[in-house]
């Protein structure tokens, strides 16, 4: 791991990386630079690795605190930025634009990371851990590779949206008629403007809000200011195909969803709707929370650790 690049990464005073930071940067298939966070357990007392994928605009940092929570129960931990954001390499020239065309490049880049870096370097059993858009893409994962995991948790995974019916359609309609490079008509992109707590729609608990702000502050560009219509587009291409029928039903890994009913990110209705179809699902609701479950108030985090450690 030593031929590695090294890579930057961000800390505050009062939040810095948990001891045994590792940053670098891997070259995928067509050489761009993906940024790896890595951390070893103490060798006599490992019980596996945590490969933590997040959710669509965000960066490793953002989960420092959850790393140290799975650090602290001897899991070895590996994360990565999904190219395009993070300060993994951007695939257009445009630094504030989520512009894919197709989630499969994102599924040869984790599979790569996996087979490459995890498999030579770090000790089973693999446990996989994705959020919002890391667990659409994690879920995809096992159709191929669910061999290579011994457990599952997604997060409020990206399965599917509020008023969808309507957002499909305008999505078609931009693809055919807008340069897919475009920002997507009514993704309201923040133009790099700051959200106040007051009207986030990620967390009810503002000390962990503001603390994601500040990391920002140190590093704008880590942050995207909204999606292009070709996100658009490979999101609904992605979803559509995860709602065929037989899909679904044939993946046997032990999966645990965390699921919160109140979600205006993503639709809770799908997220349980696929629960039901998985053959080995568990599920828990949390029905006063927003999207991001692991930067919730102590007494929900409490409560989602303890479904995640009887899970394990």
């Amino acid at each position: 791991m030593e031929d590695y690049e090294e890579a930057p990464y961000l800390e505050l005073d009062h939040y810095k990386a948990p001891k045994g930071v590792n940053s670098i940067f891997i070259p995928m298939h067509d050489m761009k630079k993906l940024r790896l966070m890595y951390w070893k357990s103490n060798k006599n007392k490992e019980v596996g690795t945590v490969l933590l994928q997040q959710g669509h605009n965000e960066f490793i940092e953002k989960y420092y605190e959850t790393i140290q929570e799975f650090l602290d129960r001897n899991y070895n931990v590996v994360a990565f930025d999904w190219r395009g954001q993070g300060m993994s390499q951007k695939i257009i020239n445009d630094n504030h634009k989520q512009y894919i065309e197709d989630f499969a490049i994102h599924d040869q880049d984790l599979e790569f990371i996996i087979d490459k870096i995890i498999t030579n370097n770090f000790n089973g059993p693999l446990i996989g851990i994705g959020h919002s858009m890391g667990g659409c893409i994690l879920l995809s994962a096992l159709k191929k590779n669910a061999h290579k995991f011994e457990k599952i948790i997604l997060s409020a995974p990206m399965l599917g949206f509020r008023s969808e019916k309507l957002l499909m359609n305008m999505i078609e309609i931009f693809n055919f008629l807008l340069p897919k490079e475009l920002f997507m008509p009514g993704s309201k992109p923040n133009m790099g403007k700051e959200t106040p707590f007051e009207k986030n729609e990620l967390t009810t608990d503002k000390k962990r809000y503001a603390r994601t702000q500040q990391l920002v502050r140190l590093k704008k560009e880590i942050r995207l200011w909204g999606v292009t219509i070709a996100f658009a587009k490979a999101v609904k291409n992605r979803l559509l195909k995860i709602r065929q029928k037989g899909w679904a039903e044939d993946i046997k890994s032990k999966i645990l969803i965390i699921n919160s009913i109140n979600d205006k990110v993503v639709s809770s209705d799908h997220i349980i709707e696929m629960a039901r179809r998985l053959k080995n699902c568990e599920i828990i609701n949390f029905d006063s929370c927003e999207h991001e479950l692991f930067m919730e108030k102590d007494y929900f985090r409490n409560k989602l650790w303890k479904k995640i450690d009887s899970f394990l």
